[in-house]
């Protein structure tokens, strides 16, 4: 079954994160331009630092994608498509959980 386009923007952070899996995917993609590739880079890089548990791991890549996409908001004005250059997602990812939020946030984004 091919997941429905939901309205994300009508649910809750708790709703989101308890969404089946794909519904979650699929959100991620919409609502922050990924691909399948980032995800799941994201996904298997938190899991490997130590979120074990999905709700956590879930919320934790639903935080820093809004905190890249904030950057990049403010470094550009155009696309809503999220870039990582190469080793950039993993970079950001070392960044958002061992920096401060204002730190992380005055980063440059890596955008190659």
């Amino acid at each position: 079954m091919i997941a429905n386009v939901e309205p994300w923007a009508e649910l809750s952070e708790s709703e989101v994160l308890n969404l089946p899996d794909i519904q979650f995917v699929t959100y991620c993609f919409q609502t922050f331009g990924l691909n399948r590739g980032i995800y799941n880079t994201i996904d298997q890089w938190l899991y490997n630092f130590g979120y074990r548990d999905v709700l956590q791991r879930r919320s934790a890549t639903v935080s820093f994608l809004n905190l890249i996409r904030e950057k990049s908001e403010k470094e550009r004005t155009s696309g809503s498509i999220l870039r990582f250059g190469k080793g950039g997602v993993t970079k950001q990812l070392y960044d958002f959980i061992h920096l401060p939020v204002p730190v992380f946030l005055n980063q440059s984004l890596l955008t190659e």
